[in-house]
């Protein structure tokens, strides 16, 4: 399996790690739709032309949602239901983990991005498997 063709949707405020992660999501031939602040990602998701194949959610965001707000509302669409939800977050791992695994993400992903193994992670993930680390 590869990220060839497979519809990710990204919801990442900070502009450097968006600039990483598409870069890294691109050389490995997914197909990228994304989201900066997370008030629209709702509505984006809602009206996106294609299935998704998996969804990549930062857990801190400016205002007052989180990526557990976002999850929570995502996995209220019906459309939507079965997509791999994963945490991609620089807060503590420790902390950030359990509370992912008990609200029914598929994994969390650390920040930094570990360009090298990113793509693989993924691939674990859409291969039905969780990855948390």
């Amino acid at each position: 399996m590869s990220l060839k063709g497979k519809n990710i949707f990204l919801l990442e405020d900070d502009p450097i790690n968006y600039s990483v992660i598409l870069t890294i999501l691109r050389q490995h031939g997914a197909i990228i739709t994304h989201d900066h602040w997370g008030d629209t990602t709702l509505s984006r998701l809602k009206n996106h032309p294609f299935p998704l194949d998996l969804i990549l959610l930062d857990l801190m965001l400016p205002g007052q949602a989180s990526g557990y707000d976002v999850y929570d509302a995502i996995r209220e669409m019906p459309e939507l239901d079965g997509v791999p939800v994963v945490a991609v977050s620089a807060a503590d791992p420790d902390v950030e983990i359990p509370k992912a695994r008990e609200k029914g993400f598929h994994g969390f992903i650390s920040k930094p991005i570990n360009r090298r193994h990113f793509p693989d992670q993924l691939i674990e993930i859409l291969a039905g498997e969780t990855y948390w680390g």
